[in-house]
This record gives structure tokens, C-alpha cells and sequence, in this order.
């Protein structure tokens, strides 16, 4: 996996080298929650889904420490490079690898498939912005375009993006409950079963 950390934590680098200091927070930000987001599916592809609640608690201890080392890394070079946001420059990338912690794990689990839990957990946060654009319409009015209520800049658009990450962020939670929850909650259907069928051999 040191390789696999080494291009996600790599992934946005360039982004913020070359789109200079004043455009780059942003997209930089996209590619990084990209790359966390698939360091965290390569988890689950090399190693499967834990089936224990200590492997669940030794995986995300594992997990969050791989995305947390791509964060201070990319905020460090960010730092460096004098990015310039309106929005804080650390809190933006952190609150953009939240999703690969919280959403890829319980998607992986489910979908069977880690590299659809990307595309899915991809279209997760992108339905959360575009709530986000819905309650700014709601609230400013038809011409909230026009005014900048949804643009990328935080000194015009301080609803939208505010509820924009804090969807994000509960939306990641709620699955990462989730997916602890459906390791501490045993499922008695299987053992059921099995008593069932040694029961129905026994008769027989």
C-alpha cells in the first residue's frame, strides 16, 4: 500500500503548482478527495471489508491515518506555495478527505465493487452542493446566479458553501455510523440457518 499512498498523496500536487496560488485551493481540493477517496477503495480491494469489529477498528485507525498523512502533506505544500483562499486553505482540504473516510468504506461494503463506491461517494457530495444550490435559490431568488450566491468564492457564496460542507460532513458521518453499526449489530439470519439445516440433516 506505500506505493498506492505515495500517488494519492502525489495526486494533487501538481494541480497546485500549476494553477498558480489564487485558482488553484479549489481544484486542488477536488483531486485530493479523488485520491483519498481511492487510497481508501484500495484498502478494501487489497484487503476485503473487516468482518470483526476489531479488524473494523484497526482498518479505519489504518485508514484514517494514510488520509490524514495525504492531508498535512498537501496543506504543508499548499502552505509553501502560498495558496491563497478566501476560504481557510487547511480547513477546505481537510473537510475534503472527510468523504473518503466516512462515505468509501460503507460503499465499498455494499456495492461489492470499491471503484463504483468512488463514482457513488463522487455523486454523494455532488448531490450535497447541489442542495446547497437549491437553498441559495430558495433563499436569494431567481437571480442568485447572476449575484454569485453559488460561486466558488467564499465572500459571496458564504451559504451555499457553508451548507455545502456541512452536508459533506453529516452525510459522511451517517455512513460511517453506518458502517460500524453493521458489525456491532450481528446478523442472526445466517446462524439461523445453519442450525436449521443441521436440525432438518439430523431429522433426516
Amino acid at each position: 500500500m506505500a506505493m498506492t499512498w505515495a500517488v494519492a498523496a502525489i495526486l494533487p500536487l501538481p494541480v497546485l503548482a500549476v494553477a498558480g496560488p489564487t485558482v488553484g485551493g479549489d481544484l486542488s481540493c477536488l483531486y485530493l478527495g479523488l485520491g483519498c477517496g481511492w487510497l481508501v477503495a484500495e484498502f478494501h480491494r487489497s484487503c476485503g471489508s473487516p468482518v470483526s469489529l476489531p479488524a473494523w477498528r484497526a482498518r479505519t485507525l489504518a485508514v484514517a491515518l494514510a488520509v490524514a498523512s495525504c492531508v498535512v502533506l498537501f496543506i504543508s505544500f499548499g502552505v509553501a506555495a502560498g495558496v491563497r483562499t478566501h476560504f481557510p486553505f487547511p480547513l477546505m482540504a481537510a473537510l475534503s478527505a472527510v468523504p473518503a473516510v466516512g462515505m468509501t468504506p460503507w460503499l465499498a461494503r455494499r456495492l461489492r465493487n470499491p471503484y463504483a463506491a468512488i463514482l457513488l461517494g463522487g455523486m454523494l457530495v455532488l448531490a450535497a452542493k447541489l442542495a446547497a444550490c437549491v437553498v441559495a435559490r430558495i433563499v436569494y431568488g431567481p437571480d442568485y446566479i447572476a449575484q454569485g450566491y453559488v460561486a466558488a468564492d467564499w465572500r459571496s457564496a458564504k451559504l451555499m458553501i457553508s451548507l455545502f460542507w456541512t452536508y459533506s460532513t453529516l452525510l459522511s458521518l451517517v455512513l460511517f455510523v453506518a458502517d460500524y453499526r453493521a458489525l456491532k449489530v450481528p446478523r442472526p439470519t445466517t446462524a439461523v440457518t445453519i442450525q436449521e439445516s443441521c436440525a432438518a440433516g439430523g431429522a433426516v
